[in-house]
């Protein structure tokens, strides 16, 4: 009898192993593209009518961004733009929904990294460290309870349009904020 029922499945039985083979390669393939889509910041979240973007309980706003000449060094002396390259100053606003840590309970902090995109789709750090004697600014809190105001730098090529401020926070990937420079007013 069950030679007979081999004989009878015998052509299912490949049938099964390549569907085992082809849902084992599924599982993993949906793995990796999830590593993939949750390790770039893909998911924009925009500013709304008021110009604040919400990611979790913090909001951020793009207060201004400007063309500078040159940034005091902090020493009495001035750092200024090479030929070829503009220096943009970017206030960035953070304000957050989340309740503050109960007294005695560790407080987190986590830093988010600011970029400006260009017309282009090129993005620039802030710092730009390019420039000798550039103090790196502080990145501001992105999550927990804030309330802050920076201003960002950044070193361009002289080409370059700002269109978008993004402020990325690892641990809330693939959102990240959107500030539309279009949107300063």
């Amino acid at each position: 009898m069950s030679a007979g029922w081999w004989r009878t499945n015998r052509w299912w039985l490949p049938v099964l192993v390549v569907a085992l083979g082809a849902l084992g390669w599924l599982t993993w393939r949906s793995d990796e593209v999830q590593a993939w889509w949750s390790g770039e910041p893909r998911v924009a979240h925009t500013a709304d009518a008021e110009g604040w973007a919400q990611v979790g309980d913090v909001r951020a706003r793009l207060a201004g961004l400007e063309a500078v000449d040159g940034l005091d060094d902090g020493y009495g002396g001035r750092i200024e733009a090479p030929d070829g390259y503009t220096l943009w100053a970017a206030d960035v606003s953070l304000r957050s929904d989340a309740p503050a840590a109960p007294e005695g309970a560790e407080e987190t902090f986590s830093s988010c990294e600011v970029l400006l995109r260009d017309t282009a789709g090129r993005e620039f750090a802030a710092g730009a460290s390019a420039l000798a004697g550039m103090p790196y600014p502080e990145a501001p809190g992105c999550t927990g309870a804030v309330s802050s105001r920076s201003t960002q730098y950044f070193l361009t090529p002289d080409d370059a349009e700002p269109a978008e401020v993004r402020l990325v926070e690892p641990s809330l990937l693939p959102a990240y904020w959107s500030l539309p420079v279009a949107d300063v007013g």
